[in-house]
């Protein structure tokens, strides 16, 4: 069997696979991190939420369906 996940666009790179997570550089030079697990039948299916690495100052951010707010610094 085969699995195809799609969440390339033009221009981005893988830069690793592990422990369920995958590892995107976007064209733009973020790098985006998304989990995924196995169902019940051994398929993968991919958590609503991801990790968005960008350039900033040490800032974490979430954003959601209802709005953007700022959770702390480092």
């Amino acid at each position: 069997m085969q699995i195809e996940i799609g969440l390339l666009k033009k221009g981005d790179t893988v830069l690793n696979v592990w422990d369920n997570n995958i590892a995107i550089r976007r064209k733009n030079e973020n790098v985006e991190i998304f989990h995924y697990d196995l169902d019940e039948n051994g398929l993968p299916r991919l958590s609503d939420n991801s990790i968005l690495i960008t350039q900033g100052d040490g800032i974490i951010k979430t954003k959601s369906a209802d709005g953007s707010f700022e959770i702390g610094t480092f």
